[in-house]
């Protein structure tokens, strides 16, 4: 039996009734700087439809007049991914605890139902359950790998692998050249990517590469230039899907980090038939990111701005700046030593946040958690410049995250608490984009 709580604890006389849960980091909901979209069972067709302008002319009379045309519409897709999250807990885990004489008796002595022991068990469950939702709506991604000494290992990261999140959907997306490279401010921060050198030797047969614990096949054809080439083909698209971008020159196959600051490991080639192999040589070591710069984040604010499509400047009143923790303490900084941190100061949702050029600044604190844990040198200094309308959340019922079923199964006598929802995101316009990374 699994119990989501344990103890190792004996009984004395403090309060049966008081309990103190540990403090955890959870960040400010983010329903309130995103949009939801509800009663989606799988996916949802989001219609746009072109904006229309040049059509009044001089006067002409009657069917000389030549009628304007090409409005488009096009479509997005919505996908939600099926959610669940369960806990188990047996009453009697509760024994020799200061508040076991909460807990029912005889052959109910495992149901907490209706004891305070499931408070306990329902608080811990419903905050674990924000946290996971706020984490995967943004940093949640199809090919996301979980980490061995921070390095991805092949496997998908059960954490993150079910939707693509925001971050993760919009960073795609400039690589891919959706959103235009000019809505973008580029923050390396001293970060170098890491490069490495497979030269292929031998005049037949095959070897075999590991990199980040996979490993991939070399087949010799026709020269150790061509081999290099077609291992290109041959892998390129599922390298670049965790992360480097693979190329060659003449003999030499070189692996290079597609985010600078992200390590990848691999070690010299293996001969597997004939004589075919591969020397290696470490061409170019990893940089993490440093701290930002003094001043940066208020020079990177003022280039996002500039970088702004007329699109998303003429609803600058409804735009908001989300970032790190990492920027706002710059910005903060920045603002301290001119002397006008207060004057930077405004009223979001009935908070005090402080804003820059008249755009107020959201903190997700949580960014800063997530990057330094999961996505170790993958852009720890991020902004977003947007309007919460934009970036859409998916799901099937508004509450469904929070609607927990506790059932108490005889036969096990355990206690079961569940939840099951539909998530999924998009945004709607590129041109109400605008990130630095």
């Amino acid at each position: 039996m699994s119990n989501l709580i344990t103890h190792a604890l004996t009984f004395s006389k403090e309060s049966q009734t008081e309990y103190f849960l540990k403090p955890i980091f959870l960040e400010n909901d983010i329903r309130d700087i995103i949009t939801i979209r509800t009663d989606i069972k799988n996916s949802e067709k989001l219609d746009f439809i072109d904006s229309l302008e040049k059509i009044t002319k001089a006067y002409a009379q009657g069917t000389a007049f030549t009628a304007s045309t090409g409005v488009t519409v096009t479509q997005k897709t919505l996908t939600v991914a099926d959610m669940k999250a369960e806990v188990k807990q047996n009453g009697k885990a509760f024994l020799a605890w200061v508040k076991e004489a909460a807990l029912k008796q005889g052959v109910n002595e495992n149901n907490i139902s209706g004891t305070i022991f499931e408070q306990i068990v329902m608080s811990i469950f419903a905050k674990g359950i924000a946290r996971d939702f706020q984490r995967q709506a943004f940093f949640g991604g199809t090919t996301v790998e979980s980490l061995t000494s921070g390095v991805p290992n092949g496997t998908l990261n059960p954490h993150y692998k079910n939707y693509k999140g925001f971050w993760t959907r919009i960073i795609d997306d400039f690589y891919d050249v959706v959103i235009p490279a000019a809505q973008r401010v580029t923050m390396s921060n001293g970060a170098v990517a890491q490069v490495a050198t497979h030269s292929v030797t031998g005049t037949s047969g095959t070897a075999t590469i590991v990199i980040n614990t996979t490993t991939y096949l070399i087949t010799y054809a026709t020269s150790t230039t061509q081999t290099a080439t077609n291992f290109v083909t041959s892998w390129a698209a599922t390298l670049l899907a965790r992360g480097i971008v693979v190329t060659s020159s003449t003999a030499d196959i070189i692996l290079t980090a597609k985010i600078p600051g992200v390590a990848f490991t691999t070690v010299a080639g293996v001969n597997v038939t004939g004589d075919l192999d591969t020397t290696l040589v470490a061409t170019t070591a990893n940089t993490a990111p440093a701290a930002l710069a003094t001043d940066e984040a208020m020079t990177a604010m003022a280039s996002m701005v500039t970088a702004m499509p007329n699109e998303l400047g003429e609803m600058i009143a409804d735009c908001v700046f989300m970032c790190t923790r990492s920027w706002i303490e710059n910005y903060k900084a920045t603002l301290r030593s001119l002397g006008n941190e207060l004057s930077s100061d405004m009223i979001l949702n009935g908070r005090k946040v402080l804003s820059y050029d008249g755009i107020p600044i959201v903190v997700r604190r949580d960014w800063d958690n997530i990057i330094a844990t999961d996505f170790p040198g993958q852009y720890p200094h991020r902004c977003l410049l947007t309007v919460p309308k934009n970036l859409v959340f998916g799901t099937d019922g508004a509450g469904d995250d929070t609607l927990v079923e506790l059932v108490y199964d005889t036969v096990g006598q355990e206690n079961i608490f569940r939840v099951e929802y539909k998530a999924g995101t998009q945004y709607i316009h590129s041109e109400l984009i605008v990130a630095a990374f």
